[in-house]
């Protein structure tokens, strides 16, 4: 399912760089949903949220004679609005920039409102990982989401967080550490978990 998404975009990301309008609308269609739940990962602002998303198409749709087709046309369109965001909050005094330090901002929290769920269990399990998220860095919680939420590749990954490629490696196993540690379910179990939360409240 990744591979065919992934394989149509940049098919779809070459008609539109050749002119076909149709081609953007899917694209637009396409990654507009996983966009708006990544620029929450940033601020709560969901206007501003939606002014980068547009200003993100708006910017692909002025320049694409100038574009090339990306390798991977969701993460190249999450580094667009993530830089388009950080930009706009801190012009704005909402973002404190840390560079690579650990403290950098970034929200990962399951966000289904617990009204709509009335399942014990659920409600407990969500307070679980809720309290392992609570320890994790932000930079910690920026990278799980990339990989095992987005499921992006590693290379993806150092693009969006600017990091190479073993210190990516060394803070994927440092989160996955922390994790385990503290949480004394399976790390899949926690994954679907967080899987599912994300998934449901978009």
């Amino acid at each position: 399912m990744k591979s065919d998404i992934l394989g149509k975009s940049k098919i779809k990301w070459d008609h539109f760089l050749s002119g076909d309008n149709d081609a953007y609308q899917w694209l637009y269609k396409t990654y507009i949903h996983i966009l708006y739940s990544y620029g929450k990962r940033f601020t709560s602002d969901t206007e501003i949220i939606k002014d980068c998303i547009q200003e993100v198409f708006t910017t692909i749709y002025r320049s694409r004679d100038r574009l090339t087709t990306p390798d991977n046309v969701k993460s190249y369109l999450m580094i667009s609005l993530k830089n388009k965001l950080i930009r706009t909050l801190q012009k704005k005094e909402l973002y404190v920039d840390y560079g690579l330090d650990e403290d950098s901002q970034f929200i990962l929290a399951p966000t289904v409102e617990e009204e709509y769920i009335e399942n014990e269990e659920y409600i407990q399990q969500k307070k679980k990982v809720e309290k392992i998220i609570s320890i994790l860095t932000p930079r910690q919680k920026e990278i799980i989401y990339y990989r095992y939420i987005q499921e992006l590749d590693l290379d993806d990954i150092c693009k969006l967080m600017d990091l190479n490629n073993q210190s990516a490696k060394n803070l994927i196993q440092r989160s996955l550490n922390k994790i385990r540690e503290n949480y004394d379910g399976s790390f899949e179990s926690f994954l679907l978990f967080l899987f599912l939360s994300n998934f449901i409240s978009k």
